[in-house]
């Protein structure tokens, strides 16, 4: 496990490729300079790669009949950045604020240690570079190019402000949630402030479906089985003194059960039906097939990777964490392939998606060490 212990070496090149890449995010889907930054990394250190249109790129390392996988997310959040990090964002309303510029930089440094020890490798490694996760789309795409086909197993990991500094969370079963987007649009009928006998209030009804809809998780739902339903976005109206004649309402549900899934869609529709009844008001649901499945770990990959860091790691250096409702299109790979994702405790004040989003740089080397971990197993 020698190459491992190179992370140690590495520490000043990790932390320069994260500043780099935190300098100039890009949202999902154009992560053109992005992707030239990896593109000149790699060639640099001699490694093959293929671009993905219309972001994206795939190295390779080694060779041999047996494949191993390691995926770093590439965009960045349309959030305006406030910190005051000397390497803030350049680009005005994105940002980095979810450490995917962690999670490049560690794969590139895993990259050049990997590279300088291939003719040690008694298999390939896939580095994937991979756009556009923050709209769950990102995954999808790499698969559908084929290139990961030949791939045995496919590894993940993922900085969070919400764990300690430092600590890694590597289990096995449901980790992260299924994702589905629903938008739900409201016609009714605008008017004079003054005359509301003549009117359909559309604000009205946004208010009184975004209540009732809440009722689906602690009336509908088993309090056993995990379930979110968040309207992230509620528009309606255009002036203070009329009366709102349409109304929008666009959210998230998150689930682990298909059939929790499916039971949250049918009483949406009920709900959505009885209000347009209620109110005369003309409602439509338009309720997504999930952009990525429940993330789930594999028993056996994650006992074989516990048995390689064993030799690396402490057992103080891992942690249990329950798993989240939050999403991840990693989820998609393990559709596919046999692999796992790791949650790495980022040590900051804020939570992933805040505008002072940040996290300690010495976790960097910890990353390193557990992506050449994976590409060991």
């Amino acid at each position: 496990m020698d190459i491992i212990q190179e992370a140690e070496n590495i520490e000043e090149e990790v932390v320069s490729f994260r500043r780099e890449l935190h300098l100039y995010p890009e949202l999902a889907g154009h992560e053109v300079m992005t992707t030239e930054y990896i593109r000149e990394r790699l060639e640099e250190w001699g490694i093959s790669y293929r671009l993905v249109e219309p972001a994206g790129v795939i190295g390779v390392i080694g060779s041999g009949s047996y494949t191993t996988a390691l995926r770093a997310d590439m965009d960045g959040l349309e959030v305006e950045e406030e910190t005051e990090l000397s390497f803030r964002s350049q680009n005005s309303g994105c940002m980095h604020a979810c450490g995917h510029d962690g999670h490049m930089a560690i794969l590139l440094a895993a990259a050049k240690i990997l590279k300088e020890h291939e003719n040690e490798l008694d298999h390939r490694i896939m580095l994937v570079f991979q756009p556009a996760e923050e709209i769950a789309q990102g995954a999808a795409d790499i698969l559908e190019t084929g290139i990961l086909n030949q791939a045995d197993r496919i590894f993940g990991l993922h900085i969070f402000s919400g764990i300690e500094k430092g600590k890694i969370s590597l289990e096995p079963g449901p980790r992260m949630a299924s994702t589905n987007w629903f938008s739900i649009r409201i016609g009714g009928k605008s008017g004079h402030a003054g005359k509301p006998q003549e009117c359909v209030d559309a604000a009205v009804v946004a208010a009184s479906l975004a209540m009732n809809l809440q009722t689906i998780i602690s009336r509908s739902i088993n309090p056993l089985e995990s379930a979110v339903l968040t309207i992230g976005r509620m528009e309606a109206g255009t002036a203070r003194n009329v009366i709102a004649g349409d109304a929008v309402l666009e959210g998230t549900v998150r689930t682990f059960s298909g059939a929790v899934q499916e039971q949250i869609r049918r009483r949406m529709e009920e709900i959505v039906e009885a209000a347009g009844q209620m109110y005369h008001a003309d409602i439509s649901l338009d309720f997504q097939p999930a952009s990525h499945p429940a993330l789930r770990n594999d028993e056996r990959v994650v006992r074989d990777v516990m048995r390689q860091a064993a030799e690396v790691f402490s057992e103080d250096d891992f942690v249990h964490v329950p798993p989240m409702m939050l999403g991840e299109d990693f989820a998609n790979y393990l559709m596919e392939i046999r692999g796992c994702f790791a949650f790495i405790g980022g040590g900051g004040r804020y939570p992933n998606h805040h505008s002072m989003f940040d996290f300690d740089e010495d976790i960097l080397v910890q990353g390193v060490k557990l992506m050449l971990v994976f590409a060991s197993v």
